[in-house]
């Protein structure tokens, strides 16, 4: 578990320094908390050039348990921009984290994926670094729920 915030942390500072050092211009990097963050985690923006259309990948600890195990949720997904401040999104990926014990007694934690359709709203402009706040709706095999997600883009 250690290992796995201090590799976030890392890569989060690692990412975050070149964009502010303009090394990446098209790159953001978002870190938050939120389905579409994996839970607790980053968005990884790829620079595509389309102008309202941003693609990502997200990775962040979804569930952490003492007798379970942590999970890693990962997923991507795609924001359209209606202006400069809202977008809506559409996201694939860990939705619902199930624990439960073996035969053996042995605790066992499983994620569920599915399919997310979300709103988010950027204080400073999507282009920009800033805080963000959205909702979601989250669908997966067993159940649907809402959820909403606060972040920071660098």
């Amino acid at each position: 578990m250690k290992t796995l915030i201090f590799t976030f942390t890392f890569i989060a500072l690692f990412f975050s320094s070149l964009v502010s050092a303009n090394k990446l211009n098209d790159f953001f990097l978002d870190v938050g908390v939120g389905v579409e963050y994996g839970g607790l985690g980053t968005q990884f923006h790829l620079p595509f050039k389309l102008d309202d259309l941003d693609v990502f990948m997200s990775a962040g600890l979804f569930s952490a348990s003492t007798l379970a195990g942590s999970e890693v949720g990962l997923g991507a997904g795609i924001n359209y921009f209606l202006d400069k401040n809202n977008s809506v999104s559409l996201y694939y990926g860990a939705l619902n984290s199930r624990s439960y014990y073996t035969d053996d007694l042995e605790a066992k934690s499983e994620l569920d994926y599915g399919i997310s359709l979300g709103y988010k709203y950027f204080f400073n402009e999507h282009s920009r670094s800033g805080f963000s706040v959205g909702i979601s709706y989250n669908v997966y095999a067993d159940d649907s729920y809402p959820f909403f997600s606060l972040g920071y883009r660098f």
